[in-house]
């Protein structure tokens, strides 16, 4: 957008840097704007429909498919409170990223993530290895790593339906994408 209006801004008549220039190059900005929003719906949809769609397929793959039991209204104040939900220790660093979804989508990205991990979480409470112990043996700390590799937190699952199942653009082909770092 920016590239287009200083394009169109190097045409107009006024002098550069004074009012009437800061205006006619406002005007651009607005129209710029305008044609961008109307290009949107049809060439870029939304981050959040991204998302939704590269879920949605993620969640069709048959480890997370289903069909699982509803979570319980126990389970879901289990996990309401902070930090309950499943996480592993990935060594993967993300930028969070706060999406609109559909909180059917939400529920059956939870329910899976609970579902799958839901044996690895039992093994790590009957072990004793859940919350930060300090006076874990290293054998015990190898025993929680190698479990908590075996988790898959709504996070995981999220990366993994951006990694395989997020659009290539039209016009792209798949070497230049992968490149970009999208498969």
């Amino acid at each position: 957008m920016n590239d287009l209006v200083e394009e169109r801004a190097a045409a107009l008549t006024e002098p550069v840097d004074t009012p009437p220039w800061e205006r006619a190059v406002a005007r651009l900005r607005r129209q710029a704007r305008i044609e961008a929003a109307e290009v949107r719906p049809v060439r870029w949809p939304a981050l959040d429909v991204l998302m939704e769609r590269a879920l949605k397929e993620r969640l069709q793959l048959p480890d997370l498919a289903g069909p699982w039991l509803p979570l319980t209204a126990g389970e879901r104040t289990r996990l309401s409170l902070s930090g309950r939900w499943p996480a592993c220790l990935s060594g993967l660093s993300t930028a969070e990223r706060a999406f609109t979804l559909d909180e059917n989508v939400v529920l059956q990205l939870r329910t899976a993530a609970w579902r799958v991990s839901e044996p690895v979480l039992k093994e790590l409470e009957e072990k004793n290895l859940i919350g930060p112990q300090a006076d874990l043996s290293e054998a015990a700390r190898e025993e929680r790593d190698r479990l908590a590799a075996k988790l898959y937190p709504s996070s995981r699952i999220a990366r993994e339906a951006v990694e395989d199942h997020w659009p290539i653009p039209q016009g792209e082909d798949a070497d230049d994408s992968a490149s970009a770092g999208h498969r």
